[in-house]
């Protein structure tokens, strides 16, 4: 096990592992204070390889069309579409934009591209927003789109036509939409 030794103006860390023992000097007599490090994890739904199955012919249209990072460009756009109102938005129709088939933002399909992409060697922040994604972690989604769609952005970015983040009535009345209440179920699995 690697010790690590922190020392910080007055006080000393010592950090072992995942505990941690803060000491402070006052004038004759030193106090500690040890605190262990507590990572609560979250049971992460299994993805079984019927719903691979499926997620491979919900992007078989985008990949047949695709080549490399392309592929994942306009995959995770298109993914994104569930959980961003854009400007201009009326019934989900994006101004100036071209329909195209509504992919569900769920476990299954982000497993499906994480999986496209190490198997592809995808580019960096491909990898790094889908790692994040499959975490749950939805922080920021408004930066990860427009990453996502500033990779390909040879031009300075033009401004965000992100409107919002919807809410969870706005994403789950979008599901409903477009996937009913199968992709209303798959969400609460997968999300809640």
């Amino acid at each position: 096990m690697k010790k690590t030794l922190i020392v910080a103006g007055l006080g000393l860390a010592l950090v072992i592992g995942g505990s941690y023992a803060i000491f402070s000097y006052k004038g004759d007599k030193t106090e500690a204070a040890t605190t262990t490090k507590q990572v609560t994890t979250q049971q992460v739904p299994k993805v079984s390889q019927a719903e691979l199955d499926k997620a491979a012919k919900d992007f078989y249209q985008i990949e047949s069309d695709q080549n490399g990072d392309d592929f994942f460009y306009y995959s995770m756009i298109t993914i994104a579409l569930q959980k961003l109102e854009f400007k201009g938005e009326e019934n989900y129709h994006i101004p100036f934009s071209v329909e195209v088939k509504r992919i569900q933002f769920d476990r299954a399909n982000l497993q499906y591209l994480k999986n496209k992409a190490v198997e592809l060697k995808a580019s960096e922040p491909y990898q790094k927003i889908l790692d994040k994604w499959l975490k749950g972690d939805f922080s920021n989604f408004e930066n990860d789109y427009l990453t996502i769609r500033n990779i390909k952005d040879t031009n300075p970015p033009s401004p965000s036509p992100v409107q919002k983040v919807r809410t969870a009535e706005e994403e789950q009345k979008y599901i409903e939409h477009f996937f009913g209440n199968e992709g209303l179920q798959i969400n609460i699995r997968d999300w809640q």
